[in-house]
């Protein structure tokens, strides 16, 4: 299947949208916002109250008019894909459907909390769920959790 370019209004729709739905909670905001489509598209920050926070995640978004996965699924599938740069930050990945106002999104790298401590699980195949209000809430909340961890890993009480 031959992959189609997008209307040049997708890309900005699609992240308008994933920024309005990322910064419903008073706790996130935007760090950073890619100006182009060749990195990551959104930085985000837990503001935990400090001036500079450090526990941040990372979105990229990808825009499509399609609501047939094998329409948008082949420019998704090379994010899944190891390249050799391995990644450091929780991170998903968010498909917007512009012509539907639907969002689904993936982990890339999930944050996890297990016996031995934080971690992220590298994902390898996408696996999407529908992106809402109680989607953002449990993404946030997973990140937030895994600082938590990760802090109490770092600084023995």
């Amino acid at each position: 299947m031959s992959v189609t370019k997008e209307p040049w209004f997708v890309a900005e729709r699609s992240e308008a949208l994933a920024g309005l739905l990322l910064t419903s909670r008073s706790d996130v905001r935007v760090r950073s916002q890619q100006a182009r489509d060749d990195g990551v598209d959104f930085l985000m920050e837990i503001n935990t109250g400090e001036t500079l926070s450090t526990r941040l995640f990372v979105v990229q978004v990808k825009g499509t008019t399609s609501s047939d996965p094998n329409d948008w699924m082949p420019n998704i599938e090379q994010l899944f894909r190891s390249n050799g740069s391995p990644i450091y930050l929780s991170t998903c990945v968010f498909v917007v459907n512009v012509r539907e106002n639907r969002v689904s999104y993936a982990w890339l790298t999930e944050p996890l909390i297990e016996a031995k401590g934080a971690t992220l699980r590298y994902h390898e195949d996408s696996e999407f769920h529908k992106l809402d209000t109680a989607a953002v809430n449990g993404i946030v909340d997973r990140v937030k959790a895994r600082y938590e961890m990760l802090h109490r890993q770092l600084v023995p009480a």
